[in-house]
């Protein structure tokens, strides 16, 4: 018989921790960073400095990096690198459009469907939590290869509009997944963020475990993702591979993010564990679930009473 821990519900982040969601967005915004300091003739530095001062006042609030989530709107927010000429203006066009197709580069890790399909073919049930809107998760999965039948339910942010929660649309493989899941999309209420105890109840109670020994949360951020599991009781696996960060992404990140919570290298992270997030076990990859997990679906009340029966009867 396996020593493994049994576990009957998979609850995984999505960025950098099935997917290499970081090194990607800094990769395309360093190149993208170099081609505008030379499209305009100035040092990278005083082109960084020049963006981040032209940030609204309304977008300093996120979590994260300030710049490069929409390298369009930061550039058209910064007066100094307006165009000067129609040449100019279809140079700039063509960085935002390398930045947009290097940043969609993102893919699975390697082992990441093998997993998820070993998770489902056993009777367990996989469930993706993210603080992503929807309308950006939903392609970024679509555009993953990930399918509706591969997960139970995908819990997300909304997307605001004047304080409200509005559906943005999605096009092509993205609104057919959003139309496939159903039921198992659920929008959290907004303001929401990781790390929040009651959303991760809220899982466990929607996959009906009543015990969350049998339920581990996959995540790269300690305090977000370990913080909610721990409270609630459920194990904590630690996707240490997603705090794997290149040299580029380094750059930008020291650069862009000014959130004290917002961690990304392993030391980071670390950092801020405590009793209340500490893992249960450390991965070096998604794949490593199947190190420590053996993954079953969770007894039915009389399975589970025909089990202690059937025990009691051999102690007889």
């Amino acid at each position: 018989m396996s020593g493994k821990q049994p576990i009957a519900l998979v609850v995984s982040d999505i960025d950098n921790t099935i997917s290499d969601k970081f090194n990607a967005w800094g990769a395309a915004l360093d190149a993208a960073l170099d081609k505008l300091a030379k499209l305009h003739n100035r040092d990278r530095k005083d082109l960084e400095r020049d963006l981040l001062a032209h940030v609204p006042e309304s977008m300093k609030h996120i979590s994260g990096p300030l710049i490069g989530k929409d390298l369009r709107m930061d550039v058209a927010s910064t007066p100094s690198l307006k165009p000067s000429s129609p040449e100019t203006e279809k140079a700039q066009e063509k960085i935002f459009h390398e930045w947009d197709k290097d940043r969609s580069q993102v893919s699975l890790y390697g082992g990441v469907l093998a997993t998820i399909n070993k998770i489902k073919s056993s009777g367990a049930k996989f469930v993706l939590y993210t603080d992503s809107r929807e309308s950006v998760c939903i392609p970024r999965l679509a555009k993953m290869g990930i399918t509706a039948d591969m997960i139970d339910g995908l819990y997300v942010q909304p997307d605001l509009k004047d304080g409200q929660i509005v559906r943005k649309p999605v096009k092509g493989v993205a609104n057919d997944l959003r139309t496939a899941l159903g039921g198992k999309l659920v929008v959290l209420p907004p303001k929401t963020n990781k790390p929040n105890p009651k959303n991760m109840q809220r899982i466990l109670d929607d996959m009906s475990i009543k015990d969350p020994k049998t339920a581990v949360m996959v995540g790269d951020n300690i305090r977000a993702d370990g913080t909610g599991a721990i409270a609630v009781g459920m194990n904590f696996a630690w996707q240490k591979q997603g705090t794997v960060i290149n040299d580029a992404t380094l750059r930008c990140y020291e650069t862009f993010c000014q959130d004290p919570n917002y961690k990304l290298t392993a030391a980071e992270h670390l950092e801020q564990m405590n009793d209340s997030n500490r893992p249960t076990v450390v991965l070096n990859g998604f794949a490593d679930l199947n190190k420590f997990y053996r993954f079953s679906a969770q007894p039915s009340k009389t399975a589970a009473l025909t089990a202690l029966l059937n025990k009691a009867r051999s102690r007889s």
